[in-house]
């Protein structure tokens, strides 16, 4: 086997029948069904016109509204010997803008989308509109199969923070089998195996994880729309209970708003003992979360250590660490501050915590930046030379081989463990003493009920010949019709920060909710607050 395409193949011929991916649209009843064979039968019809169009090697875009057809597509594109760059289809015109930045930086020349709002809106492209030819699947006989190896590239992997300097990373096929198989190691995924998922498929987390890594265990993959996971979050557990899912997750934020807001009149009759992992990851996890999660939904057989924090990023692909499936996962409070353990690397992936300035590897339990290395870490951004030798090739002082990834992450390792506490570039330094932004929001979210779920972001800022702390909050839409009580709000927060961190917040901005700039995975942009308040251009909620 030398590529992820040579599976799709294998499988199509043994189990031609059998259920590759299932999509959910609008409910939990009568998802469609792509079939091993259909799916076989469509990605090599589409990949034969990708061939005839030149292709090969090729950046291809994709932005497709339906979940089948970017599926389709993808694999398309892989089984032409293309380069896939998947992206959201550009419904906003934040996104159609970001289109522009992914074409300009890719380079490619041809889209494959399902409808005529993408191609009107980038008349200078090639644009496929595939579905549309009634006789695609004859153009099947016609396909070659593509001279592929580890070192091929895949797809591109364009960072959800990407806006006015967006970079690819390169995922080769090599990279995809690597941590495939950490992920099939780390998770116990193997053909019993049902993996579902609400996440984006353009995003590393839900292409990696929901779409590809089915195809590498043999198992089949379920897809629901992000959208109705934040409307109605009933639904995930709804289809874990229906369909015997056994792996699952998405980001802290989902395991939130699941506890949160699901009635349990939305839960009767759910059993959810046949879900082994929950997996958790792409933004920092919480204790409480966790806690709370497992504490709402353990009436319905969900078990404890089905909770399964991990920690990854694209430019290693997708995974990286997690915890021993089946076991409790553990936090770390020694500090004062609860981090959730992201357990330990799998494959041939190893992670070193160094000191970011000197390169010197760090004693266990000392924070320091996260690097790592193995087979899963991506060569480099694409045609970006420039900044890949400093991201991708660090060395730990002394050592004159081996090749890390700088992550910007920072953590520390315990017992062999990693504990991941923040990014370096949102460090808040203040009289010498360090803060994480996150442990800081969390206080702060907890004092007072206005204050809106994940809607914060701290920052310093230099004023006055000094180091300003300043605290940006969305508010909760009910909040907004009581301006007098702005100013206990904000004293609350100030006082919980305080309290358990022992640092003045200098100012409280408290602004609409939606209006805190996040990436187009639903991430804080930290940076972009700072800038953005800096200018002006967050305004202080009015009322309504």
């Amino acid at each position: 086997m030398t590529t992820i395409c040579d599976l799709l193949l294998q499988r199509a011929l043994a189990h031609h029948d059998s259920v590759a991916y299932r999509f959910f649209q609008g409910g939990v009843a009568h998802p469609h069904c792509l079939t091993m064979a259909d799916l076989q039968a469509e990605a090599t019809a589409l990949a034969a016109q990708l061939q005839q169009r030149g292709c090969a090697g090729e950046p291809v875009l994709l932005a497709c509204k339906s979940q089948r057809h970017f599926v389709i597509a993808f694999w398309a594109c892989l089984l032409a010997g293309a380069v896939a760059v998947p992206s959201a289809e550009p419904h906003r015109a934040l996104l159609a803008e970001r289109l522009q930045l992914l074409l300009r930086d890719s380079g490619a020349r041809l889209l494959l989308c399902d409808g005529t709002t993408v191609g009107a809106q980038l008349p200078q492209l090639d644009v496929a509109q595939w579905l549309q030819d009634p006789e695609r699947l004859a153009h099947g006989a016609r396909w070659v199969a593509p001279q592929l190896g580890p070192d091929s590239v895949a797809f591109l992997q364009y960072s959800s923070g990407s806006t006015g300097d967006p970079k690819g990373v390169i995922v080769t096929h090599g990279n995809l089998l690597s941590n495939c198989s950490a992920i099939a190691d780390g998770m116990a995924i193997d053909r019993g195996s049902v993996v579902f998922t609400a996440l984006p498929l353009y995003h590393d987390m839900g292409l990696v994880g929901g779409v590809l890594q089915p195809m590498f265990s043999g198992c089949s993959g379920n897809c629901m729309p992000p959208a109705e996971l934040v409307q109605y979050p009933e639904r995930w557990l709804q289809i874990v209970s229906a369909y015997r899912v056994t792996h699952s997750g998405g980001p802290n934020f989902a395991y939130q708003l699941a506890s949160q807001t699901i009635e349990p009149e939305h839960l009767a009759g759910c059993e959810l003992g046949s879900w082994q992992v929950a997996f958790c990851g792409a933004e920092p996890i919480r204790a409480a979360t966790m806690r709370a999660f497992n504490a709402r939904f353990a009436a319905y057989g969900l078990r404890p250590q089905a909770f399964y924090p991990c920690y990854g990023m694209a430019e290693s692909t997708l995974y990286i660490s997690g915890k021993a499936s089946g076991e409790a996962a553990r936090v770390d409070d020694s500090s004062g501050v609860e981090v959730v353990c992201c357990g330990v690397p799998r494959g041939d992936t190893a992670i070193a915590v160094v000191d970011p300035a000197s390169g010197v590897a760090q004693a266990e339990g000392r924070v320091g930046e996260i690097w790592v290395r193995g087979g899963s870490v991506s060569p480099g951004y694409w045609r970006r030379a420039d900044i890949s030798a400093s991201t991708f090739g660090a060395r730990l002082a002394g050592e004159a081989q081996g090749r890390y990834l700088r992550t910007g992450d920072l953590g520390y390792l315990l017992d062999g463990q990693l504990y991941v506490t923040g990014r370096l570039k949102d460090l808040i330094i203040v009289y010498g003493k360090k803060y994480a932004p996150q442990d800081l929001e969390q206080a702060a979210e907890a004092s007072h009920p206005a204050l809106r779920p994940n809607g914060g972001a701290a920052f310093s800022v230099e004023r006055d010949g000094g180091t300003r702390l300043v605290l940006v909050f969305e508010l909760n839409r009910a909040w907004l019709r009581r301006p007098e009580q702005r100013s206990a709000i904000a004293g609350a927060a100030v006082r919980a920060i305080a309290a358990a961190h022992g640092v003045t917040i200098d100012e409280v901005l408290l602004i609409k909710p939606g209006a805190l700039p996040r990436t187009s995975s639903g991430k804080v942009r930290r940076t972009q607050c700072r800038a953005d308040y800096l200018s002006g251009a967050l305004a202080a909620a009015g009322p309504v």
